[in-house]
């Protein structure tokens, strides 16, 4: 990577721009730290005035431009631009470097003034104590930064992982549910032979769902995952193709708000389970998209409800209970994670609720 000027302002600005009471704390107690370990505040003779005096030079000195070349230290490394040794090491030698023959002689010493006996020696004296204490707090923090990012390395990877076997189990999916399910499939082309006889527009329109149903299920050249609006396509081409007259699901009320139609969601779970309620002869269904309960907005959580609309508890109860729900859910959480769940609550009438985290 070139430097360039923008990119060495932003370099050197960046810590300037985000400095917070913390950073001011820190810097007065590395100031602090380095008068004590010094000797300063345990061997000088003066008055507490001097003792004070020393505090301020120290945290003006060595404890702001620490903290300040330490944040620039981090960037360097977090880019991977410099070995961290070389990056704190660095940020040492130019604090110690910078206090001890600018900031101090420079800009202080005019404004709270020094002390008549001090001297070249005195300054090579502090600028090599000096050096040893921060350079020794700085190796510690050095060591607690690279374990902070060796674990987000960590769970970089590991969410990584996580994403592609999430990935695979969607193209697995889809690859199931563009198979169809030949129990299905057989039994809607035995209705449809056994139509042909006494209905044929009825048989038409019942092979023209099925077509239909089979070209959506079968999966885009780059689709890697399904997305709600793509289900509730299919679940309303299944609710035709199962349908008496096969022209509308009249058994399935879909409702889909516009935003969530683009969201990702697993494939083979929403057909195989209607595929099942919809096998008792009757029932009714509602099918809803919807962001989770408000306790949960804040997790970003979306549901989907499936309720039955009658027409009484004892068929709908019987349908409910013949899912598979444990299957469904482990395709589900395969696909939306962990968090994914899949509950049914059969009283007073069954409801399947679906709920993931938000993309």
């Amino acid at each position: 990577m070139k430097p360039t000027l923008p990119w060495l302002l932003e370099l050197l600005l960046h810590p300037l721009s985000t400095w917070t009471w913390r950073h001011a704390l820190w810097a007065a107690f590395i100031g602090a730290a380095n008068l004590f370990c010094n000797g300063t505040p345990l061997a000088n003779p003066h008055v507490e005035a001097e003792v004070w005096r020393g505090l301020v030079y120290n945290v003006l000195q060595f404890g702001v431009p620490l903290v300040w070349l330490v944040g620039i230290a981090d960037r360097l490394v977090d880019r991977a631009l410099l070995p961290d040794a070389l990056a704190y090491l660095g940020a040492v030698v130019l604090t110690v470097w910078v206090g001890v023959w600018f900031i101090a002689p420079v800009m202080l010493m005019p404004w709270l003034g020094g002390e008549s006996w001090w001297n070249a020696d005195a300054d090579r004296n502090l600028a090599t104590t000096s050096f040893g204490w921060l350079l020794l707090g700085t190796m510690f923090y050095a060591q607690r930064r690279a374990n902070q990012r060796a674990s987000q390395q960590r769970e970089a990877a590991e969410q990584a992982q996580a994403r592609q076997q999430r990935d695979l189990a969607a193209a697995q999916l889809l690859a199931l549910q563009a198979r169809v399910d030949p129990e299905l499939l057989f039994e809607r082309l035995r209705a449809v032979d056994a139509e042909l006889q006494t209905d044929p527009e009825l048989a038409r329109r019942r092979l023209s769902a099925l077509i239909d149903l089979l070209r959506l299920l079968q999966p885009h050249h780059d689709a890697r995952i399904s997305t709600l609006a793509r289900e509730f396509d299919a679940a309303a081409l299944l609710a035709r193709l199962l349908g008496r007259d096969a022209q509308q699901p009249e058994r399935l009320l879909l409702q889909l708000p516009a935003g969530l139609q683009d969201q990702p969601f697993a494939p083979s779970v929403l057909l195989p389970l209607l595929r099942q309620l919809l096998a008792t002869p009757g029932t009714l269904w509602r099918l809803r998209a919807l962001p989770a309960p408000h306790e949960q907005e804040a997790a970003g959580r979306l549901s989907l409800q499936l309720s039955a609309e009658g027409p009484d508890a004892a068929s709908t109860q019987a349908a409910a209970q013949s899912v598979p729900l444990a299957q469904l859910r482990e395709r589900l959480q395969a696909v939306l994670g962990p968090d994914a769940q899949l509950d049914l609550q059969l009283h007073p009438l069954p409801r399947f609720e679906l709920q993931w985290p938000a993309s």
